[in-house]
């Protein structure tokens, strides 16, 4: 005998738990299932650009998220080998700009943010899904434990290798990028201050990579994340133990305040990244795809979880605003395709920036405003989730259709 639920969402990281708050500040409960034991978001850490902390104010989360973020001044990126400085992004003056701050997080604590305000009750751990089945009204979800629960409307969110997608559109497996990423976590005591100046958020940029290191968690611990071209295959997956001598070796002749942050490393982690072909399969009828289940993308744009928090938001605000929720569905993907399509643009487009060769001809660009290690962000950090939730959305021509 199934179980019965008006609204089910499968999966319960970032993305899950934003819509199910979302949910609940327009008066809807949802029942989450998550295939883990416990909540957890394994990784380090996790940016907020403004438009996004404007998604999880309108979601009822605000003042959690807030408790728990921390905000540089902005980001000073520098030469990898040279350590001359590039250019520098003003978050104080961006957050005056867009209404709203650009904040960091540990995942741990964003994650026990979202998790607070919902009822433990609808938080089903240890579900596993294995399949669904679509009928006219509802989708009857199985579950490996042997649960079914039939549910009215379903939200995938259950990240970049999700069973939904699979279950709606086959084996639709993300594509290896090329790209791989090297993590890591350090006691802030342990590194000297002047290796993070001026603004305690450095990224260093070199041919084929980059590196990035920033304070969380109220200045207690730097969160370290790189990415680099490589001919090797590297798995998906945030837990594969790296070799600190091997992510030290990935960075050669490093200007001496990288040098000294690489040689503080003891524990690392990498994985490589995956990506799909630009789709517009993000669900149908009424089953709805959000995050990395909808959209997986590069990080180079500090726009995955960004996005998620704007799905979350908006996808509420349509069933909100629709009785009928295939149209709302609808509605919700005809709004978001072309935005999250552009974001996912820039993601490649400021790769492949960062990782220029040609370090005189980088520089040169960026001195002159041809070119920046953000791209152009205005876009997607000037969005109004709560004014334009049901908008056709504005994309530059670089990164449109």
């Amino acid at each position: 005998m199934a179980s019965g639920c008006k609204i089910a969402i499968v999966g319960g990281g970032l993305a899950g738990l934003a819509a199910a708050n979302a949910l609940k500040n327009f008066g809807m409960t949802a029942e989450i299932f998550e295939a883990a034991p416990a909540l957890g978001e394994i990784g380090a850490a996790v940016n907020a650009s403004p438009q996004a902390v404007k998604a999880l104010r309108a979601s009822g989360v605000g003042e959690k998220v807030a408790a728990v973020a921390y905000s540089s001044p902005g980001m000073y990126t520098r030469n990898m080998q040279t350590g001359e400085f590039l250019e520098f992004s003003d978050r104080i003056k961006n957050a005056a700009r867009f209404g709203a701050p650009y904040s960091s997080f540990h995942r741990a604590d964003l994650l026990d943010a979202l998790a607070s305000g919902l009822d433990k009750a609808t938080i089903h751990l240890g579900h596993r899904l294995n399949g669904l089945e679509e009928r006219s009204d509802r989708t009857v979800l199985a579950f490996d434990n042997g649960v079914r629960v039939e549910a009215e409307m379903v939200i995938g969110a259950d990240g970049v290798r999700s069973v939904v997608r699979r279950s709606l559109y086959g084996d639709d497996n993300p594509t290896y990028t090329g790209q791989m990423v090297w993590r890591a976590l350090l006691d802030a005591r342990d590194v000297p201050p002047e290796v993070l100046e001026p603004t305690g958020h450095i990224q260093w940029v070199g041919p084929g990579c980059h590196f990035i290191a920033y304070y969380i968690r109220a200045k207690k611990l730097v969160n370290i994340v790189t990415q680099q071209d490589t001919d090797k295959w590297v798995e998906e997956g945030w837990s594969t133990r790296g070799d600190p001598e091997e992510m030290r070796a990935s960075f050669p002749n490093p200007e001496p305040r990288l040098a000294k942050l690489l040689g503080l490393v003891t524990e690392c982690s990498k994985w490589g990244l995956f990506t799909r072909p630009l789709t517009q399969n993000w669900g149908r009828r009424r089953i709805e795809l959000i995050g990395d289940a909808a959209h997986a993308m590069l990080p180079n744009a500090g726009q995955g979880a960004c996005q998620a928090f704007e799905d979350a938001y908006i996808l509420a605000r349509w069933l909100d605003a629709c009785r009928d929720p295939v149209e709302a569905f609808a509605g919700f993907r005809r709004v978001r395709i072309p935005r999250v399509h552009g974001v996912q643009r820039l993601s490649f487009s400021n790769a492949r920036f960062k990782h220029m060769r040609d370090s005189a001809a980088q520089k040169k660009s960026i001195s002159t405003g041809t070119g920046s290690v953000h791209g152009n962000s205005d876009w997607v950090w000037g969005f109004d989730p709560v004014g334009e939730w049901d908008k056709e959305p504005s994309v530059p021509t670089a990164y449109a259709a």
